[in-house]
């Protein structure tokens, strides 16, 4: 008796959808749930059927790619790299393709439809027969676009060009882009000699990219012409970004440069305060050993024993990490004594 109460409790507490479930389940007769339950799936195996048996039709894009083409011989007008091909077949069928890949990519040798005088030509028919050797023959060609492949290409000479960044790459405040590195820095181009002499550098397909806080690497396509052909057709392109904080050195010692033999240049400050932005990551690398502070001896006009020079700051640390060099006070007082 009391289990019962306390299943009736069980049952009052749960979520109201699922009490009345629970109730009309519990009104009806088990016979009778499982005879509609059977029906229902019954009847969703025959529309399944019924659905994956119907015709219809579907669009499939398939990447186009000519094969053994010689490294002298260029494309002068378009060739399409894909094909928008239109299938009919019933529903499992065309998605059976689609899962698998089927009809994905489309390869043809390009000595086989080249001819002597510089024509590339793939007729409607040929195409669809090349098509048709990755689908079953129940399964009809609705379209093709382009329905056919006609081109022009040319012999060409190879010359050599430096890759160039077109777009332009800004940091965010309080980070600064380095030096990119193009792989390979430069390639070969095979074009008509009348395109080949106006050219002077070879430019990345990029639009460049703003507020970067951490360094770029990508593979970049080139931004190539019809009739211009590059090997290779895509450079690894690697462009820093790295943080940047102020460091100030505050006692770097003055040098006295090209001083006689027999005069001593006394200067005073003797010592300035060098400030500068450097990386993050180096901040602890940079020391006063990193500058060269200095007052040159031959800067002094005529034989005045005392007076100004001026003093000047140069970096012979590790490069690219240190900019924006600034110190103070910029010139020195001195007097000169003999040895």
């Amino acid at each position: 008796m009391a289990e019962s109460r306390q299943h009736t409790k069980q049952r009052r507490n749960r979520p109201g959808l699922f009490r009345r479930v629970d109730i009309l389940l519990h009104r009806m007769k088990r016979g009778e749930v499982m005879t509609f339950l059977l029906f229902v799936a019954i009847a969703f195996f025959f529309w399944t059927v019924q659905t994956a048996r119907e015709e219809t039709a579907s669009e499939f894009i398939v990447k186009f790619y000519v094969e053994d083409q010689p490294q002298d011989m260029v494309f002068t007008t378009h060739v399409p790299s894909e094909l928008k091909v239109t299938l009919s077949d019933t529903y499992a069928r065309l998605s059976n393709y689609r899962r698998r890949e089927r009809v994905a990519s489309l390869s043809v040798n390009f000595e086989r439809y080249a001819d002597a005088i510089g024509n590339f030509r793939i007729s409607a028919a040929e195409l669809q027969s090349l098509l048709r050797t990755n689908i079953e023959s129940s399964t009809n060609i609705v379209a093709v676009t382009p329905s056919l492949i006609d081109a022009r290409f040319a012999q060409t000479e190879g010359r050599k060009y430096p890759v160039r960044l077109s777009g332009n790459y800004l940091p965010a405040a309080n980070h600064r882009v380095h030096a990119s590195t193009i792989t390979p820095d430069s390639v070969i181009i095979n074009a008509p000699a009348s395109v080949l002499d106006t050219l002077r550098y070879v430019y990345g397909a990029d639009e460049g990219q703003t507020g970067m806080t951490d360094t770029l690497l990508m593979d970049l396509r080139l931004d190539l012409p019809i009739g211009v052909k590059a090997t290779p057709s895509e450079v690894k392109v690697v462009i820093p970004v790295a943080e940047y904080v102020e460091k100030t050195l505050e006692q770097v010692e003055v040098r006295t440069l090209r001083e006689p033999q027999n005069r001593h240049l006394v200067v005073f400050p003797y010592a300035v305060k060098v400030s500068c932005l450097v990386d993050f990551a180096h901040y602890r690398d940079i020391t006063a050993d990193d500058f060269v502070v200095s007052v040159n001896y031959d800067s002094i006009r005529g034989q005045e024993a005392r007076g100004t020079l001026p003093i000047s700051v140069s970096y012979v640390g590790p490069p690219e990490i240190v900019s924006q060099i600034d110190y103070s006070p910029q010139t020195a007082e001195y007097v000169i004594e003999k040895r």
